[in-house]
């Protein structure tokens, strides 16, 4: 499947469709589906913190966690 065709027939149908309850429909599917994969405000949050560590040098090797585990499991 070609799948650039296949979304150019979509965007023909699209356009020339004259039902309204058909374009709700849609509308309901493409709401949904972004609202799946969208991340919560805390999510944001955590996510600009660690960025922030990563810019400041606030991390922390492999090597570093794995001597810590070591030490603190005895593995």
């Amino acid at each position: 499947m070609d799948l650039q065709l296949e979304k150019y027939k979509l965007m023909e149908w699209l356009v020339s469709l004259k039902d309204e309850s058909i374009i709700h429909k849609l509308k309901k599917i493409k709401e949904t589906n972004q609202s799946e994969y969208a991340i919560s405000e805390a999510e944001q949050l955590f996510i600009e913190a660690g960025l922030k560590d990563v810019d400041e040098g606030n991390t922390f090797t492999h090597q570093q966690v794995m001597e810590e585990i070591s030490k603190k499991y005895g593995i």
